[in-house]
């Protein structure tokens, strides 16, 4: 599957995790903004992006905002597939990172949940 600027656009407003369990990190957060850039480049903005205390291979209810707001891939190292229900699925066997974006009104996090996000 080739992912387009197009396709991601319509994830806005939906979430996207990133996680790595040989490097231990997993985290998630509402998509801003989404799009391919030149051909092999996709670059996400998030509203706000929360780091899971346990990561992937322990994961805790504890999620902590984290100060990054931007994400870039090299979608050269990624396979790329549709998941149920309505989903994408990066997977990067190089990098040990999967990548899976939520459509609008599917999964999230709820910020409620994060430590040191802002009251809404």
């Amino acid at each position: 599957m080739e992912l387009t600027a197009k396709r991601v656009a319509e994830f806005v407003g939906g979430d996207m995790e990133i996680q790595n369990p040989s490097e231990n990190y997993l985290y998630r957060g509402p998509i801003e903004s989404a799009t391919v850039e030149g051909e092999d480049h996709l670059k996400v903005l998030f509203k706000w992006l929360a780091k899971n205390d346990g990561g992937p291979n322990r994961p805790t209810p504890t999620w902590t905002r984290d100060e990054k707001l931007e994400y870039t891939a090299s979608l050269t190292i990624y396979s790329v597939s549709d998941i149920d229900n309505g989903r994408i699925c990066l997977n990067s066997f190089i990098g040990g990172e999967t990548v899976i974006l939520f459509p609008p009104g599917g999964s999230h996090l709820d910020p409620a949940r994060v430590t040191g996000l802002p009251a809404v």
